[in-house]
C-alpha cells in the first residue's frame, strides 16, 4: 500500500508531443484574461447587493431558463410554420419487384438482349429512387407528364421477359 501514496518523480514531455504555436498561446492569454476580468467585474457587482437580491436574481435567472426550455419543447411539437427547421426523415421503401443484375440469363432467340434487360432493370431502379425524395418527384412527375405510358410500358416488358425467359 506504500507505493500508493508516494510522490511520483515528473517524466519530462517527449518530443512527440503537440507544440501550440505563439499565436494560439497569445490568444489563449487573451481569453483567460478577459475570462479573469469579467468574473472580477461580476464579483464587485454582486457584493453590492443585498442577499434577497441575490436570491431574487437567482430566481428570475432559473424562471426565465426553464420557461425558455418550455418554449422550446412545446415548438418542436407544434406544426405551425417551423417545418423549414426541422429534419425530415424519409422512410426507406422496399421496392415491389426485384430482379437479379448480375446473372440474368436471357434465352438465344428473346426480342431483347441481356445489355438491353440490364439497361431496362436500371432504368426501373432509378425510376423507382425518384419517388423517395421531393425533387425526385418532381423529375419524376416531368418525366410521366412528357409520356404518360412510359411506366406501363415498363411494367409490360418487365412481365413478358419474366413470363417468357425465366430461368
Amino acid at each position: 500500500m506504500k507505493f500508493l501514496f508516494q510522490r511520483r518523480k515528473k517524466v519530462p514531455e517527449s518530443n512527440g508531443s503537440v507544440s501550440h504555436n505563439s499565436l494560439s498561446k497569445i490568444m489563449e492569454k487573451g481569453y483567460y484574461y478577459l475570462q479573469s476580468k469579467w468574473a472580477e467585474w461580476m464579483t464587485t457587482q454582486t457584493a453590492k447587493l443585498s442577499i434577497r437580491n441575490q436570491v431574487a436574481i437567482f430566481g428570475f435567472l432559473i424562471v426565465c431558463a426553464n420557461a425558455y426550455s418550455v418554449y422550446l419543447i412545446a415548438r418542436s411539437f407544434s406544426d405551425t410554420d417551423f417545418n423549414s427547421t426541422r429534419i425530415t426523415v424519409t422512410p426507406i421503401v422496399k421496392p415491389v419487384k426485384t430482379y437479379p443484375t448480375d446473372e440474368t440469363k436471357t434465352n438465344k432467340n428473346s426480342a431483347i438482349s441481356k445489355k438491353e434487360w440490364n439497361r431496362i432493370i436500371r432504368f426501373r431502379t432509378y425510376i423507382d429512387s425518384l419517388g423517395r425524395s421531393p425533387t425526385g418527384k418532381k423529375v419524376l412527375d416531368s418525366i410521366t407528364n412528357k409520356d404518360p405510358g412510359l411506366l406501363e410500358r415498363l411494367a409490360r416488358i418487365e412481365n413478358y421477359y419474366q413470363s417468357n425467359f425465366k430461368k
